[in-house]
């Protein structure tokens, strides 16, 4: 056959399948084995098989596209760009095109065409958000929007920040800590990740007996921010372990920690809750890694699943996580 001649009903005929089935194995849809969704696209390749998207999109009255939305307040945060790419190994998985929504302005102009969106940390009147609630498509936020409408959202996958920021802080404990310190991200909406993380800081102090010393600076602070921030928490003398609750700023604290004369790991331990493994500075004995590429991908999966099978209510799916430390090392009082 000529090469773009190959259809469906070629590929189902010689694979000895049905045309539904070949159809979803090629789309990523339906219950398809994973055998057979291999053996489908390997023959769709070595048939030159060429399908006819636009035909398609009739047919389903598809677009075979999604959105992504990060708002721009966060973008410069390390976390986003893996979990952007993410998405994107999501949709490339699922034959999706995706649309990364860059615009500030409420206007859905230029991402109206598509299937579902995925939003993440966003409060529900930023206008690019109202714009996207008032689409005729199935929303995945990952994480909570406080505000947002129930009915709007199909599918909420969360990480608990709460709970994995005392399984931290447990963790700089079992190693010597006594006295961490928290510097943390200005509170924004509720039940948002930098709430969440505080909420956590405050309940394990409760718990355990601790003193809370935490200073709050902006998610991207100036040199001179930081510095004061650690200044303050490293007022009190017995402060043995500072909680970073973002990785960026970690990175820049352990330096100016040890501008400051302190032996980051011997005279102070150091923990970081929004974190990658890939990322993970050999000081950091304690980093929550939040695994943001699978995030993504996770995102996806749930849109996916919500496009293909509409359910009566909203899914909730939780993202896991883990910590990652170094027990070699055990805080050293006075070693400084």
């Amino acid at each position: 056959m000529a090469q773009g001649s190959v259809t469906i009903i070629d590929l189902a005929a010689g694979l000895g399948l049905s045309k539904t089935t070949v159809a979803d194995a090629l789309k990523g849809s339906g219950r398809v084995s994973e055998s057979t969704r291999r053996r489908v696209q390997q023959a769709a390749q070595e048939m030159r098989y060429v399908s006819n998207r636009a035909a398609r999109q009739l047919r389903t009255n598809s677009t075979e596209a999604l959105a992504l939305y990060i708002p721009p307040h966060v973008r410069n945060m390390s976390f986003y760009m893996p979990f952007a790419f993410g998405v994107a190994d999501g949709a490339s998985r699922y034959n999706y095109d995706l649309t990364l929504i860059a615009q500030r302005a409420g206007s859905t102009a230029s991402w109206s065409q598509v299937d579902g969106v995925i939003i993440i940390d966003a409060v529900a009147d930023d206008p690019v958000v109202k714009s996207l609630i008032d689409l005729n498509v199935p929303i995945v936020t990952a994480g909570h929007i406080a505000g947002f409408p129930e009915d709007r959202v199909a599918g909420i996958i969360e990480i608990e920040h709460k709970r994995m920021c005392a399984a931290v802080l447990d963790e700089l404990k079992s190693r010597g800590a006594s006295r961490p310190a928290f510097i943390a991200p200005t509170p924004g909406a509720a039940d948002s990740w930098s709430e969440q993380v505080r909420d956590g800081y405050l309940s394990w102090c409760a718990a355990n007996g601790v003193p809370v010393n935490m200073v709050t600076i902006p998610v991207i602070p100036t040199n001179e921010e930081l510095e004061a921030a650690l200044a303050s928490v490293l007022s009190d003398v017995e402060t043995d372990a500072i909680l970073f609750g973002w990785h960026d700023v970690a990175n820049r604290g352990e330096l100016q920690l040890e501008r400051m004369g302190h032996r980051v790991g011997k005279s102070i331990l150091l923990g970081a809750l929004a974190s990658s493994e890939e990322n993970l500075h050999s000081a950091y004995l304690t980093v929550l890694d939040l695994r943001p590429r699978e995030f993504g991908d996770a995102a996806v999966e749930l849109l996916h699943e919500v496009i293909q099978n509409p359910p009566s209510g909203t899914i909730h799916r939780l993202h896991e996580v883990k910590i990652v430390a170094d027990r070699s090392v055990k805080n050293q009082p006075g070693s400084a």
